[in-house]
């Protein structure tokens, strides 16, 4: 976007895109594997807010669709990803927003270089304090009031480890996380995409590059679930054109749902053989539907050949015919 182009029209493009999450979340045939990728592409996004990285494949799923982060992909607030918070609570508790984020007493210094933490006890009336100051900002539409939160947040530093992610993880809860069409992470991964330079940007320039990252984490989000939709329509007549598809469409849901899945995984989430299983993978890798990553073997690992590339640029997104069939949403 233009640097000229109005504020209004920031937000309402910002606002547009999230309305339009929370409709494909309730419609598209693909919105099962869509959500779980949405929340590894917003965590592994917070995780370069906090100065790490980790792979897609280092996450796990289990069969209620439950996410497994990796050991080591956030140092600091995984459990408040995703986890809902009362906006009162970030307001007005502090206690609860520490509980929220999963704040504990700092642990004893490791070494004699060793920065020591806040102790919760230091740390509460910080928090209080900050509360106080976002009690005071001027009243704002809720987009632009969690950008404002989170550089208060940011500047104070109230917990003194960890305060950037903890001000993305409440600036998001208290915009896009209203919507359904984040787990905290969308705003972190606007700015991951676009490599704005957010941290030193004032008050009204972040407004401004607050906005434009939500509305370009949105549009990577709606890329990635018209990419699954064109996958799953392919996926869908392949399986139409078998005489004995036997349980491929379960296979497929299974590699859709994942980064990576194996005949492991088949075997345990499908309750069929172990030759049953590396005989499924390889119907699908013989149809183009599923490419070998890694491994020998038992030891495979595959996935669905649906790449997403990160980039500024909004690409199109039609929407599904409402009349289709919807293969995907009963498995």
């Amino acid at each position: 976007m233009e640097s000229d182009t109005p504020l209004l029209s920031l937000y309402a493009d910002a606002q547009a895109a999230l309305a339009r999450i929370e409709e494909r979340r309730r419609l598209s045939p693909v919105r099962r594997p869509w959500k779980i990728r949405c929340f590894i592409a917003e965590r592994q996004a917070l995780a370069w807010i906090d100065s790490t990285s980790v792979e897609a494949n280092a996450f796990t799923v289990d069969g209620r669709g439950s996410i497994g982060g990796a050991p080591f992909d956030l140092t600091h607030w995984r459990q408040a990803v995703g986890a809902p918070v009362a906006l009162d609570t970030l307001r007005t508790d502090s206690i609860g927003l520490l509980d929220w984020l999963g704040v504990d007493d700092a642990p004893a210094s490791a070494g004699r270089w060793a920065t020591p933490g806040l102790s919760i006890a230091d740390i509460r009336p910080r928090v209080a304090q900050w509360q106080a100051e976002a009690a005071a900002l001027p009243p704002a539409p809720p987009l632009i009031h969690g950008a404002h939160l989170a550089l208060a947040w940011r500047r104070r530093a109230p917990i003194g480890r960890g305060d950037v992610v903890a001000s993305f993880l409440i600036g998001d809860r208290n915009g896009p996380g209203r919507w359904d069409a984040s787990f905290g992470g969308l705003v972190a991964l606007g700015f991951q995409v676009s490599g704005a330079a957010w941290k030193i940007a004032g008050q009204s320039q972040l407004d401004r590059l607050w906005l434009q990252a939500i509305a370009l984490g949105a549009r990577n989000h709606l890329d990635q679930e018209a990419r699954l939709r064109i996958y799953a329509e392919r996926a869908a007549t392949y399986i139409a054109s078998r005489r004995r598809p036997g349980r491929l469409k379960e296979v497929l849901m299974l590699a859709m749902s994942r980064p990576v899945v194996s005949s492991t995984l088949v075997t345990r989430q499908l309750g069929v053989t172990s030759a049953g299983a590396i005989k499924l993978l390889s119907i699908a890798t013989d149809a183009g539907l599923l490419v070998e990553r890694t491994g020998q073997s038992s030891y495979r690992h595959y996935a669905i050949p649906v790449t997403h590339i990160r980039h500024p640029a909004a690409s199109p997104d039609p929407l599904a015919d409402p009349q289709a069939v919807d293969l995907w949403s009963d498995v």
